[in-house]
């Protein structure tokens, strides 16, 4: 319980539920089509939309095994899932580990716990807390690079000219497959071919095979990176699924680490979730309503 009680102070350090988003105070950009570098995203949700519960907002009450009080003033503007039915019993199914559904890993079904990979667009949320909230942007001539320390990830933009093929032309893969282009100051990235076994986030929000994702990337100031994504998937979602403005700092202190040991072990995940976390999160066994 203290480790939990640690982990879930840190969190709230790392974004905290009344952060606020930083506004663009620094020089401009020397290139603004230049998003080289390391980012912290600095905003407070850790999913991909600003849903309830997805700051962490509620962590420390549910921790201690009290029922955290939804209608509390967090500071924070919500906004609602657009499900479909078929989405909703989707959601319903998914078990997470995290959040206002949180439950123990053994009684759950997120794919983290198992090691798979996170996909896309869950990577790219920064869902973990304090100094792992961060990934680096590598731009060549013809693509573009995510690196994600957490779980040692990498995701690639085609950015050559060459169009997006339709999601049934493609194998569906964790992280789909991207083309990046400019719209003035603005990256723009589109994706299709996305394997429905990953979540779009550690809440447990599903998408079909047939998801298509638009991220927007703009540099507000030298080291300020603004970030959105639209997710198009009629058969779970009723309209475009929004998420929230994250914004991401620049690194410069860890500008030039890799933090290269932070993979996701079967056997050592496996023996974390058996002492510590499947015997201290949820009410004894039972997801959070």
């Amino acid at each position: 319980m203290l480790t939990l009680i640690s982990v879930a102070s840190a969190q709230n350090r790392g974004g905290g539920a009344r952060g606020a988003v930083p506004a663009a105070k620094g020089p401009p950009p020397k290139n603004p089509k230049d998003l080289s570098g390391k980012w912290n995203r600095t905003s407070p949700f850790q999913t991909y939309s600003n849903v309830i519960g997805g700051a962490n907002e509620f962590q420390n009450e549910i921790t201690l095994g009290k029922e955290p009080d939804l209608k509390r003033d967090t500071g924070l503007k919500y906004s609602e899932v657009p499900f479909t039915p078929a989405g909703k019993a989707a959601f319903d199914k998914n078990i997470p580990g995290y959040g206002l559904r949180i439950t123990p890993p053994r009684l759950g079904n997120d794919p983290q716990e198992q090691c798979d990979p996170w996909g896309v667009p869950r990577m790219l949320n920064g869902q973990v807390a304090g100094p792992h909230a961060t990934w680096e942007i590598v731009m060549l001539p013809d693509r573009v690079f995510w690196l994600v320390p957490w779980h040692h990830d990498m995701r690639m933009v085609w950015t050559d000219g060459r169009k997006l093929p339709a999601a049934d032309e493609v194998e569906p893969k964790w992280n789909g497959y991207s083309v990046g282009h400019w719209e003035g100051n603005t990256f723009v990235v589109n994706s299709v071919g996305f394997d429905d076994r990953t979540w779009l986030d550690h809440n447990g929000y599903p998408h079909t095979d047939q998801m298509t994702l638009e991220e927007r990337y703009r540099l507000l100031d030298a080291d300020t990176l603004e970030m959105t994504e639209t997710i198009v998937d009629p058969p779970y979602y009723s309209a475009p699924f929004k998420s929230d403005v994250k914004i991401w700092k620049r690194d410069k202190e860890n500008a030039k680490d890799w933090d290269e040991q932070i993979y996701c072990v079967p056997s050592e995940e496996f023996r974390f979730n058996r002492l510590i976390r499947d015997g201290g999160v949820g009410k004894d066994g039972v997801p959070q309503k």
